[in-house]
């Protein structure tokens, strides 16, 4: 049971002045009014204007209505004054008060308004807890606890679960048994801890010699590697816990995002019955849909004494049971795409949609501590990997992979010269061979024949330019209609303006192996409009046949994994400034019904970098 914390929701102020409330001889008749202006300030939330209606104005900092109020998170207050008895310079108010609980309910209850007559002043309030409520003793309040139902999982392809409680191990201290000065040092390398935090934890007010401190929660794998030499440590305790997480730790991280103390930010946007302390998703699918993740809370509302014991229970709300969120994700692709990935030191992405529905299976963003989600919401030159498409409106347009094509050392275009990657050349070649050896000025020569929305029109076939979003920040394919030959050379190359997110090049892919373009999907059960583009089925054919060169022949060997049907394109795309130019290393695949894309951002080269990570990834998949 948790107590809401105070403020958590304001209280609704009645649209009422505040002088109305100011009472003076010959202004009433009775205690009548002064009851009513009490009321109608209790309302409010006016509590200079109670000060000035009651006998005795100290009485309301011990017992202040609108605090209390807004302690068990009260949105709105409503009391009604009803009949009013007089009696010899005394009075006697009935009341009713109906507070509003945030969206939860309301709370009720009668009770009896003392009033007194005062010398020269008129009539006033006998302000005191029974007068707040019949059964608030004295020292007394008000309070609301709650009860969260376990938060509920997010789910994987076939409701596997992806994100759920796991088993953990708490690492603590026993202070009196612990010695300071050998062991903070050794806990601090072992997990990865700032030694001035393990000391302030052991400083803490309150702590003492027989209390459990703990300093740290690690899954049992975690555990296990640091285990043999802190487990000796004297004074060190290893209790079993649970937390969220998956299968490993930052499991999926960048799409399900993180779960965790909700900070003040994320407590200004979620507000009652959140409260300090609670544990919330803080991005990713955990905070998008936190409220069907973590249900609501049970809440009762009682009246404690001065020791905390409860006197009564005002009202109790039911807790809403909580709901999984379904995504596409596969978990076994899932980890193999993360151990593809294990050891990449530059930043880094890999996604795997399913060919024939679209449907997300794996996306993977690196660096792990760093928010950025690179995998979905990445914007890159694609490079070479544009190929696919430049060679899918050659094809179209009548080259086959026969037509012998040009592939010199250099290739000007209104006076901007292109080249072949570290200057690589082989002459008059098929153009099978040109697209497997990824030649840059074959590609550009045979497409500055084609009629100048050819790309464009081709880029459409693929995807490029239609808005789509898979829940997270998503960014797809764009390929704006270039301004000159010289961006319409770059442009069929992967450069100029061209950009692309890795889920949107997986997406490229798998339409190769599928014969359709699908926008992708990782949310079955959220509404999303859904985009298809069928390509030619010859043409798409015969870009098939090419993609198997490259992997089997070409500059993607380094992808072919024995027992699995590969196909692929590489793509060395350049960026920002320098001589040479930083490149970011691509390459996509069709494979085992998956389209896969993998970008090393500034990684080098993608026949030789990426290219064998979506090796890696390939052979832990099953075949087929």
């Amino acid at each position: 049971m948790v107590a809401l914390a105070a403020g958590v929701v304001a209280v609704v102020a009645a649209a009422l002045a505040v002088g109305a409330f100011v009472l003076r001889d010959g202004d009433e008749e009775g205690p009548g009014p002064t009851a009513s202006a009490f009321a109608a300030a209790w309302s409010a939330g006016d509590v200079e204007a109670l000060r000035r209606l009651v006998s005795e104005p100290a009485a309301l900092d011990a017992v202040d209505p609108i605090a209390l109020g807004a302690n068990v998170g009260v949105s709105e207050t409503r009391v009604e004054v009803g009949t009013v008895a007089e009696n010899e310079g005394e009075a006697a108010a009935s009341f009713s008060v109906v507070w509003t609980v945030g969206d939860v309910g309301e709370v009720t209850w009668d009770g009896e308004l003392p009033l007194v007559e005062v010398d020269e002043v008129g009539w006033r309030v006998a302000w005191d807890g029974r007068a707040m409520h019949p059964s608030l003793p004295p020292g007394g309040s008000i309070s609301a606890s709650m009860t969260w139902p376990e938060r509920a999982p997010i789910l994987g392809v076939g409701d596997q679960v992806l994100i759920g409680a796991v088993e953990t191990i708490r690492i603590g201290i026993e202070p009196g048994r612990f010695d300071r000065v050998s062991s903070v040092p050794v806990l601090a390398e072992q997990l990865g801890l700032d030694p001035a935090a393990i000391d302030a934890a052991l400083d803490a007010p309150g702590v003492e010699p027989h209390h459990f401190v703990q300093i740290a929660e690690v899954r049992p794998d975690e555990f296990e590697a640091v285990r043999d030499v802190i487990f000796p440590i004297p004074g060190v305790l290893f209790p079993r816990g649970t937390a969220r997480g998956g299968p490993t730790t930052g499991f999926a991280r960048h799409l399900v995002g993180r779960h965790g103390e909700v900070t003040a930010e994320r407590l200004a946007e979620l507000g009652s019955p959140y409260g300090v302390g609670d544990r919330v998703g803080l991005d990713g699918l955990e905070a998008r849909f936190e409220e069907q993740l973590a249900g609501r809370p049970a809440i009762e509302i009682v009246i404690v004494d001065a020791a905390r014991a409860t006197v009564e229970l005002l009202a109790s709300f039911a807790a809403t049971a909580p709901q999984p969120v379904r995504t596409t994700i596969d978990p076994v692709m899932q980890a193999a795409a993360e151990a593809a990935l294990a050891g990449v030191a530059v930043p880094a992405a890999l996604v795997a949609v399913d060919a024939q529905t679209g449907e997300v299976r794996a996306a993977v963003s690196r660096p792990l501590d760093e928010p950025f989600n690179r995998a979905v919401g990445g914007a890159y030159p694609p490079g070479s990997t544009f190929k696919v498409v430049t060679a899918y409106a050659l094809l179209a347009s009548g080259v086959s992979l026969s037509t012998t094509v040009d592939c010199p050392v250099e290739l000007v275009v209104d006076g901007r010269p292109f080249q072949n990657f570290e200057g690589g050349a082989s002459g008059s070649i098929p153009f099978s061979q040109a697209f497997a050896e990824s030649c840059n000025t074959a590609m550009i020569g045979a497409a500055q024949a084609l009629p100048e929305s050819s790309l464009g029109e081709a880029a459409g076939a693929f995807g490029f330019g239609v808005d789509y979003t898979i829940g997270p920040t998503t960014l797809g394919g764009s390929f704006p209609e270039p301004a000159s030959p010289v961006e319409r050379a770059a442009a069929a190359i992967g450069q100029a303006e061209v950009t692309a997110s890795p889920l949107h090049m997986a997406t490229l892919a798998a339409a190769v192996l599928d014969g359709t373009w699908r926008s992708p999907l990782l949310l079955p059960d959220a509404a999303a409009e859904r985009h298809t583009r069928p390509l030619d089925p010859t043409v798409r054919d015969s870009l098939t046949q090419l993609m198997g060169l490259v992997v089997t022949e070409g500059s993607g060997t380094a992808a072919a994994v024995p027992g699995h049907v590969v196909i692929g394109k590489t793509g060395t795309a350049e960026f920002g400034e320098g001589d040479p130019l930083p490149t970011h290393a691509w390459f996509i695949a069709g494979a085992d019904g998956l389209g896969i894309a993998v970008v090393l951002e500034g990684g080098g080269v993608g026949g030789r970098d990426a290219a064998p990570i979506a090796a890696r990834f390939i052979e832990r998949i099953p075949a087929g």
